[in-house]
């Protein structure tokens, strides 16, 4: 059966799942030896603050004469490859699927979060950064020439476009690991994984450790307004509050009222 697969990167207004927006979608559609480039700027109206504009450059200016994420190209060629047969990758599955999906798309692809594989079969690495792995493992080459198919001139960090190239040459190696079985992707990216760091807000980059010694409210924050989309990041903030009772008594609690708050 062919397939076809989805190299996908977003920006958003912030890493809030019920409240922030997207505002650029970018990936590359593999089909054999086909690539294809999409990568769409997306209006919102919802205003940035200047810590979330120095995470992406993107700054309300620029969007103004944008369309809203369900009306551009990228997010429409998105919806018509969403199949079961076809893949969805990207280096950290949960924000960007959740934000697609409050953009009113529900994923049908099978999921491979290339973050997740690279933890379990690159066990050397001594980052799982998008550029640190590239850059560990030699794939710049492969990234030049993906960038010159599809028209790219600068591989850029942070740039929704440039990450997802980078989602795609990591997925090739991670997929030469597995011998070209593809299906095993499929499962690493299923099997539960206990996250080391924050990827997201104001503790990006800490661990979860660190953040539950000196500032475990914004834990229990997580999982009452993050976690229930996020597998991985539930799997874990439930591990950590765990060790306090006070602290998942108190996660629980909040989340069922939220959730009877939304339901009413």
């Amino acid at each position: 059966m062919s397939y076809t697969v989805y190299c996908v990167d977003v920006e958003a207004t912030g890493p809030d799942l019920k409240n922030d927006r997207l505002i650029q979608l970018a990936f590359l559609k593999v089909t054999g030896e086909s690539i294809e480039a999409y990568d769409d700027l997306c209006y919102t109206d919802i205003e940035m603050n200047d810590a979330v504009v120095a995470v992406h450059g993107i700054t309300n200016a620029m969007l103004e004469d944008k369309y809203w994420p369900d009306e551009t190209d990228a997010f429409r060629e998105l919806e018509r490859g969403n199949v079961p047969q076809n893949y969805f990758v990207s280096h950290g599955n949960g924000l960007d699927i959740a934000m697609l999906e409050h953009e009113g798309l529900e994923l049908k692809m099978q999921r491979i979060d290339t973050d997740k594989c690279a933890r379990m079969l690159l066990k050397d690495a001594p980052s799982y950064k998008l550029q640190d792995l590239v850059e560990r493992y030699g794939l710049q080459e492969r990234a030049q020439n993906v960038a010159r198919k599809i028209g790219l001139k600068d591989l850029d960090a942070h740039d929704a476009l440039t990450d997802a190239l980078w989602h795609y040459v990591i997925f090739e190696l991670l997929l030469e690991k597995v011998d070209g079985k593809i299906e095993r992707l499929v499962r690493l990216t299923e099997e539960p994984m206990l996250l080391e760091k924050i990827t997201f807000g104001k503790h990006k980059g800490k661990s979860f450790e660190e953040v539950f010694e000196k500032s475990p409210e914004d834990l229990v924050w997580a999982y009452v307004n993050m976690a229930k989309e996020w597998p991985d990041l539930e799997y874990t903030l439930e591990h950590w509050l765990k060790q306090k009772e006070y602290f998942w008594k108190k996660a629980e609690k909040e989340r069922k009222e939220a959730e009877r708050t939304l339901f009413f």
